[in-house]
This record gives structure tokens, C-alpha cells and sequence, in this order.
């Protein structure tokens, strides 16, 4: 098997109930296996969300992008462009491996999900990365953000790839969706279905002006309870998890790449344990969280962008949109 032929099917994604949202973004072109449709590629991974929801059963779901192919490879996407933008980046890059004396380094901000790790532990914790992630490849799905963009080469994507070849890791049709199902599904018309009446775990970073917000938000949300379990913001691929019961309806886990690891310690649950990342803050934050998408659902635009003029502005970018559409 080859993960990188999943690039031989491109597709436009459009998700049910986000169709307001998706008029004022990037078109985003996935590629989904088999080559089978983009909506019943998602309403696959939906159906069997609810099932382990309403029945008691493990589905761990775990995101990777940016920061998670930046680990496993030690490198990070260059841009395409100009010579300016690709010495921005360049530097960009100096200052920040100097800034956190770390070749690696992912997504987020100091303090909030910005992980750093020397150079000397990742050989170690790329292995522990990997036995995480074929746990969660064989119990559950693996969300992965593939596309073709100026700033995401598709050979970057494809080491990334090649890598959980060489660790027997193989993306198929019951293992794999797209990162943003993520946010289409708890960001849907079924969102009060998802936590009304459920017992929730948090696994994420302990911030003293989030966590009362967020635990009371998912109250008022519907959940019986809420616990929370505090790991570390920028080193949680070392972190280890006391869990206090083992009851939850409902698991989200906001830890970077460390969530592959968090995902593992909490593979007792017999519960959905969704890697959330942003959606946590979102949850804490309703009203202040700069939008996404997929995390504004037609039902709710009109209410967030009264005057229907939200930032974004239709950009139509990617290189294979205009073969399929």
C-alpha cells in the first residue's frame, strides 16, 4: 500500500449545513480514499461518531496538519513565491528556533499550545508519536489536512505521508477523513445532540481565564458534568494522564501534537475522544473567537455576521480547482 496515491482523486469539499460559510473562503479541494464522494466520505465519519456516542464505544480521532508533519519530518512547508516571501519565511524560521531554541516547533502561541522540544528527544517521541498513531489508525480515525496550496507543497504533505508508510500506518476508508470534519461535526445543527445530557472530560491546558468559562459554557450546553484533567502547554507529547473515572460519554482534547499521546493514555474510555484543538477555545470564548470554518453553521450566520460581510473574500486558489469544477 502507498498513502501518497490518496493525490491521484481531488475533489471540491463542501459539508452539509456550512454552505453560507463556504461562499466566503478558500475552495478547498481534499482528497478523499477510494475517490469516494466527499459528502459520504463525511457522513461516514458522522455516523460513526454518533454510534460510539450513543452506544459506549472507543473512537478516538486525532488531527494532523501543519504542526504534526512538521515533527515527523523536521521540516516545515516552504513557501512558493516570490524570493521576498521565501527569505521571510527563512528568517522567520532563524528567529524562531532561536527564540525557542528548538528546531521543531508547531502552531499556537508561548504558553498557549506551543510546543517545543530539543532536538536530541525526537527520535524517542517520533516513535511514541507513531505507536499513538497507529492505535488511533486502528480504533479510530486519523483527520488529516491535505491540500494543494502556494504555502503547503504537496511534496511536504507527501514525506509526511511516506513516513506512516514506512510505520505501517495505512489510510483507508474507515481510518482517515479530512481535518475539518472535526469542526463541521461539533460545530453542526447536531451540536446540542453532541453534549446534551453527557458526561464530559477536558484534556487540554489549565488557563486560569479559560477553564471557568469553558466548564460553565459546556454546562450550559446541556452536559451533566464536566472533569478536567490539566496538562502541560508546550511539551504535552511528554505528559501523563491520571484519569479520575471512566464513565464519560464524551472526551475533547485540546494538546497539539501531544494529543496523539493524550489519545493513547485515554484509550480505556469507551467514549468518543476527539482531538478538538480550537474548538475548545471556541467553547470558552463564543463570542469573542475570530471564526473559522466550518465553525459558523448556516443557522447561526446570520446571528455572527448580521450585515452578511464577514472578512474572508471568495479566493479560489487551489491549483487543481479548475480541473474539477
Amino acid at each position: 500500500m502507498d498513502n501518497t496515491t490518496i493525490f491521484n482523486h481531488p475533489q471540491p469539499l463542501s459539508l452539509p449545513g456550512f454552505s453560507r460559510q463556504e461562499m466566503f473562503v478558500d475552495k478547498h479541494i481534499v482528497f478523499p480514499p477510494d475517490n469516494i464522494p466527499v459528502n459520504e466520505w463525511y457522513e461516514h465519519f458522522q455516523a460513526r461518531f454518533f454510534d460510539a456516542l450513543e452506544n459506549g464505544k472507543k473512537f478516538p480521532v486525532f488531527r494532523s496538519s501543519h504542526g504534526e508533519i512538521g515533527f515527523v519530518t523536521g521540516k516545515m512547508g516552504a513557501p512558493k513565491g516570490s524570493f521576498k516571501v521565501k527569505l521571510r519565511f527563512f528568517m522567520s524560521r532563524v528567529y524562531r528556533i532561536a527564540y525557542f531554541q528548538s528546531l521543531f516547533y508547531s502552531s499556537g502561541v508561548p504558553g498557549h499550545g506551543y510546543e517545543t522540544y530539543k532536538q536530541w528527544t525526537l527520535p524517542k517521541l517520533r516513535k511514541k508519536f507513531a505507536e499513538a498513531m497507529k492505535w488511533i489508525a486502528d480504533n479510530g480515525v486519523l483527520c488529516m489536512y491535505f491540500a494543494d496550496r502556494g504555502a503547503y507543497a504537496i511534496s511536504y504533505q507527501k514525506a509526511y505521508l511516506t513516513w506512516l508508510n514506512k510505520r505501517g500506518i495505512f489510510l483507508n476508508s474507515e481510518n482517515y477523513g479530512h481535518i475539518y470534519f472535526v469542526y463541521a461535526l461539533l460545530n453542526g445543527y447536531d451540536k446540542e445532540r453532541i453534549f446534551k445530557n453527557r458526561k464530559v472530560l477536558v484534556v487540554s491546558s489549565d488557563q486560569p481565564a479559560r477553564t471557568p468559562p469553558l466548564i460553565e459554557n459546556l454546562k450550559k450546553m446541556g452536559a451533566i458534568s464536566v472533569d478536567f484533567i490539566a496538562i502541560s502547554p508546550g511539551s504535552s507529547m511528554n505528559d501523563t494522564i491520571q484519569v479520575p473515572r471512566t464513565d464519560y460519554n464524551l472526551c475533547i482534547v485540546g494538546a497539539g501534537v501531544g494529543a496523539a499521546n493524550v489519545l493513547y493514555q485515554l484509550k480505556e474510555l469507551n467514549c468518543p475522544v476527539i482531538d478538538a484543538g480550537f474548538i475548545i477555545d471556541q467553547i470558552a470564548y463564543p463570542e469573542k473567537i475570530k471564526p473559522r470554518i466550518y465553525t459558523v453553521n448556516d443557522q447561526n450566520w446570520e446571528r455572527i455576521f448580521p450585515d452578511n460581510n464577514p472578512e474572508w473574500k471568495p479566493v479560489f486558489s487551489d491549483r487543481f480547482a479548475e480541473k474539477i469544477t
